[in-house]
């Protein structure tokens, strides 16, 4: 019977203490790390991506030592990227890349405030806000036009909220243009993605998608924070 209770005894401390360690004991990570492994995007079409290709899949290729989810869905606005991913639970100790309001981008307000709900349901600080990019749809995004300016007020808005959590993809992709390329010099002058960077008006293609990851990668560190 002295065993015995002894046994018992040793047991009711180690469960003590695993309970006040916040089930850290025995796996070594708190309840919020326990995704830290999984890089996790969430947005609309840009996140999504088509044709085979998507940033995701060209940042796995990047970091091969995280698994990774595409949570985008084409034609979503912010609100519904945030009401997904506040649904998500299980998924809220994730790595995490917010991509959102492109669709809705003349509603600042609502976008900051989506985007402020999903960084607060993190309970941590491994995430990344991407910057809204413009298309070639006319003189409305295009440099002085309405939609263009915007778009980079918000973006500018992002950034002093976010900081070094904020990736500005725009101005990251705006610098990759082909140099040789008259087209690309075009869009440059515009202000607009390059062309032979996105299949469409405004979404990306391969290489496009190569050079988001790129620019993701740059910020691993505060994406992962190892």
């Amino acid at each position: 019977m002295a065993i015995l209770f002894r046994i018992f005894s040793r047991l009711s401390f180690f469960l003590v203490v695993y309970t006040v360690l916040g089930c850290t004991l025995f796996d070594g990570l708190s309840p919020k790390d326990k995704g830290s492994n999984v890089i996790v995007g969430w947005g609309d079409s840009m996140t999504e991506g088509s044709n085979g290709s998507s940033y995701l899949i060209e940042l796995q290729k990047l970091a091969p030592q995280y698994t990774f989810v595409n949570e985008g869905i084409s034609g979503e606005k912010s609100y519904q990227i945030a009401k997904r991913m506040l649904a998500a639970t299980d998924k809220h100790s994730y790595n995490t890349i917010i991509w959102a309001g492109r669709n809705n981008y003349l509603e600042p307000e609502q976008i900051k405030a989506d985007i402020a709900s999903m960084v607060k349901a993190l309970g941590h600080d491994r995430y990344l806000v991407l910057s809204i990019v413009n298309g070639s749809f006319g003189q409305n995004e295009d440099v002085f036009g309405a939609g263009h300016d915007a778009i980079m007020k918000l973006n500018g808005e992002l950034y002093t909220i976010y900081g070094d959590h904020y990736v500005n993809i725009h101005a990251y992709l705006l610098s990759q243009y082909d140099r040789s390329s008259y087209l690309d010099i075009v869009d440059h002058t515009d202000d607009v993605v390059p062309r032979s960077l996105r299949f469409d008006p405004l979404h990306l293609n391969e290489k496009g998608n190569q050079k988001v990851a790129e620019r993701i990668f740059q910020s691993l560190n505060v994406l992962t924070n190892p």
